[in-house]
């Protein structure tokens, strides 16, 4: 294990921040204190960090190696990147290698992930007041436990609905439905214009990200503070009807989250409620075969809009002090403006920058629909929340539900199994 080196009278050295992290924590899996540091007064020579990141944080990483490489010369940024089919696998790959002894000092993380590296992994803590001045603070709510922010997040997206407006306003729709309510009623016209089930809600894949939004947004509660599902109430039994009435209608195939990307991209339905990050991929799938929008998810009858936040973010796992401050540094590399745009622009994501949003909305690919959440206005909320390492095992309950439902059986039925379930992973 690398041994932090400090300069006790070295001079101060040209930096890009203060040091991100400044709170003193339990620093490794057995929780053993660590002195805090800063970049300034370490010696960086023949210093190396690790960043262990899925594919979406590759630009980012290596304009972030750059610049923190010429601010601390003597300092090698070590870039690893890990082809995962999601963040589930992706934390599961970071853990394999914590366990043979390669722990990361920056790792990116689902943001549904947050609780369990909390719990299992003690991050460093991170100190809002040294991250860039245009970043936008209301996005770390979305990485805090317990009144720590653990996560700054990188590229955040939420729940929309994708229209083929060429299926709906031959069916006679004409505007994109605000409520689950009006969603089905919809689907109910272009169902006898077309023969065709026109609704495709994930029901493997994102399936537990977009049930949450449904759960939130009918006023429900996902998580309770002990951890266990709080959506068993009548608010949360109401929500839940949407994908019941879907599944007794048979409004929408039981098929894959891939094979609805396919189905929308090549005209064959009317309705999708998917990641604002596929807009990009969809536009050039779609071309000019037909119209297409994306806007807000339907949110049940009578509720409002409570939108988990997907996507990913920074964490620094550093357990040594001086590495710690330099991954520190790295972070806020990352979180660059023009970083931010760019990625924004490249998946279609929140800009979680202020001076990124600006550029943003100046764009000539503002009005389309590669720029609909470049003007979201929202605070999302945190995604998942389970304790501990339940998070896997309840995302696959929580898909079974979704297919359960959807695949026609009841509310009644359905809900009070799949609680039990979930309350005794978390337990």
């Amino acid at each position: 294990m690398s041994v932090t080196r400090v300069r006790r009278s070295a001079p101060f050295a040209p930096a890009l921040s203060a040091v991100l992290l400044v709170t003193a924590c339990g620093g490794g899996s057995a929780g053993r204190p660590v002195t805090a540091a800063s970049a300034a007064d370490c010696d960086p020579r023949g210093v190396t960090i690790v960043a262990e990141y899925a594919p979406q944080g590759d630009v980012a990483a290596k304009l972030a190696k750059t610049r923190v490489e010429a601010a601390r010369p003597g300092l090698t940024v070590k870039l690893k990147m890990t082809n995962t089919a999601g963040y589930d696998q992706l934390t599961q790959q970071i853990v394999t290698d914590i366990a043979a002894g390669a722990r990361p000092d920056v790792a990116m993380v689902g943001l549904g992930q947050i609780r369990f590296w909390a719990d299992r992994y003690q991050p460093r803590p991170i100190d809002p007041a040294t991250l860039n001045a245009s970043y936008d603070r209301r996005f770390l709510t979305i990485g805090t436990v317990e009144g720590k922010v653990y996560v700054a997040p990188f590229q955040v997206s939420v729940p929309v609905l994708y229209t083929n407006t060429k299926l709906t306003k031959a069916a006679g729709v004409a505007s994109a439905p605000s409520t689950t309510g009006e969603l089905i009623a919809n689907a109910r016209r272009i169902r006898a214009a077309t023969g065709a089930a026109p609704v495709q809600v994930p029901r493997d894949a994102i399936a537990d990200w977009v049930l949450q939004a449904v759960i939130q947004s009918g006023g429900a509660t996902f998580v309770k503070p002990d951890g266990t599902p709080g959506f068993d109430d009548e608010r949360g039994r109401r929500a839940l009807a949407f994908y019941e009435r879907l599944g007794a209608e048979k409004l929408q195939d039981p098929i894959a989250f891939a094979d609805a990307l396919k189905q929308f991209g090549t005209g064959r339905l009317a309705y999708m409620i998917s990641t604002p990050a596929q807009a990009a991929a969809m536009g050039k799938t779609i071309g000019d075969a037909f119209p297409w929008t994306v806007t807000a998810m339907p949110v049940p009858d009578g509720g409002v809009a409570s939108l988990p936040a997907g996507g990913n973010g920074w964490m620094v796992l550093s357990q040594d002090a001086c590495r710690a401050a330099y991954a520190g540094e790295l972070v806020k590399a990352m979180l660059d403006p023009t970083v931010i745009a760019t990625s924004s622009k490249n998946f279609s994501y929140i800009p979680v920058d202020k001076e990124a949003a600006k550029r943003l909305a100046a764009d000539p690919a503002a009005g389309t629909q590669l720029g609909y959440p470049w003007s979201y206005t929202g605070t999302p909320t945190q995604w998942g929340g389970w304790h501990g390492d339940a998070t896997p095992r309840v995302n696959v309950f929580l898909q079974e539900m979704v297919q359960r439902l959807t695949g026609g059986e009841s509310v009644d039925l359905v809900l009070p199994d799949v609680v039990r379930r979930i309350s005794s992973a978390v337990r």
